[in-house]
């Protein structure tokens, strides 16, 4: 069995609780999990597609038309919980993670609606903030198979038993019975210094239309479609450029670069967070469709309050 290295050092003893996937939700579950004293290891393939490596990492419920849905509550207490915990991922790590308040939206009529805390961060510095505390290995996971000694976990770089295990691995957790599609988003990275904010316009043909600073350029986006291809699409890029124009225009004609992830969605629109429904031991935390860095803290205190009262399905 390989050792897993991370900043806290190597594994010694098996893992209480094994996290697949190392995206935004699952290296976040995993921090809470290992702040809260559980052993954890984190199993991550590394896919081209990851929905964190293409997320805007904006944090705005009214924005994203929230407010009458499931989704607002939840919402509302992730925007509460974020500012804490980015700081904690700050102290923990030693590293920024660029979260700040503030989104301005723009009206074709009447006052916007703004939800206290709003605001935004920068998704791949969030994750490896988180992952600075934990064990990460690159492997593929094959099988989970649960038994009288908790969960096996089978990998292209071998197996491993905890006695739970936390399915994090976005669209790829269709392959362990759980019901999510894949939708697929395109953005742009815009080579520019520019300093716009966080700015939301009105949406266009059914798409959300937005922009920010980021410490790697400004974020235009976004496309959405169902999809599992995972790369760019000219059409889509033009019409970001488009975007860019209408809402920064200062940076539109910055070089761009293209980013696509594949956004793990399922039919009711609301995030799976639970007991797998047929692998006992096996606790499910994937379908946050475009809103996964909005409730990412509140799932993982979700799944924490699982795994400390034992689920087992």
């Amino acid at each position: 069995m390989p050792a897993a290295s991370s900043a806290s050092g190597t594994r010694t003893g098996p893992p209480e609780v094994i996290v697949v996937g190392g995206g935004l939700i699952g290296a976040l579950v995993a921090f809470t999990l290992r702040q809260a004293g559980a052993d954890v290891l984190v199993l991550d393939a590394g896919r081209p597609g990851a929905a964190w490596r293409a997320a805007a990492g904006l944090l705005t419920p009214d924005g994203e038309g929230l407010r009458q849905s499931p989704l607002w509550t939840g919402a509302q207490e992730s925007l509460r919980r974020w500012p804490r915990l980015a700081q904690r991922l700050e102290a923990v790590s030693g590293q920024p993670v660029f979260f700040r308040e503030g989104v301005r939206r723009l009206q074709t009529e009447g006052p916007a609606q703004v939800t206290p805390g709003e605001g935004s961060l920068h998704p791949p510095s969030v994750v490896g903030a988180a992952r600075c505390h934990v064990p990460v290995l690159p492997a593929r996971v094959l099988a989970l198979t649960p038994g009288p000694r908790g969960v096996g976990v089978v990998t292209d770089q071998g197996h491993w038993t905890a006695p739970t295990v936390v399915l994090a691995a976005g669209v790829w957790s269709a392959a362990f019975g759980v019901r999510v599609r894949a939708v697929q988003g395109q953005a742009l990275r815009l080579a520019s210094a520019l300093n716009c904010g966080a700015v939301y316009g009105p949406p266009a043909r059914g798409f959300a239309r937005y922009a920010l600073t980021r410490p790697d350029g400004v974020y235009v986006g976004a496309t959405s479609r169902a999809s599992w291809r995972v790369t760019p699409d000219e059409h889509a890029a033009r019409w970001l450029r488009g975007v860019a124009r209408q809402l920064v225009p200062g940076a539109a004609t910055g070089r761009a670069t293209a980013l696509v992830g594949l956004r793990p969605v399922t039919a009711s629109g609301q995030p799976l967070v639970g007991p797998h429904p047929t692998l006992p031991g096996v606790v499910v935390a994937t379908g946050h469709g475009r809103h996964g860095a909005l409730l990412a803290p509140v799932t993982a205190q979700q799944v924490l309050t699982l795994v400390q009262a034992g689920v087992r399905a």
